[in-house]
């Protein structure tokens, strides 16, 4: 069954900046956080709206 976490704004922030780094699969699988997960929070931080 699957977990519906919930992720704190400092940590998406870390998350995109770790993303921009490295990549945005690399850093999903790294942190444990699913690619749609990374790519919504990087998508997300491109239109400005972070929160």
């Amino acid at each position: 069954m699957a977990e519906n976490r919930q992720y704190d704004y400092e940590y998406k922030v870390q998350a995109v900046k770790l993303a921009r780094k490295i990549g945005q699969a690399k850093a999903a699988k790294e942190l444990g956080v699913p690619k749609n997960t990374m790519y919504g929070w990087m998508r997300a931080s491109r239109l400005g709206n972070g929160r």
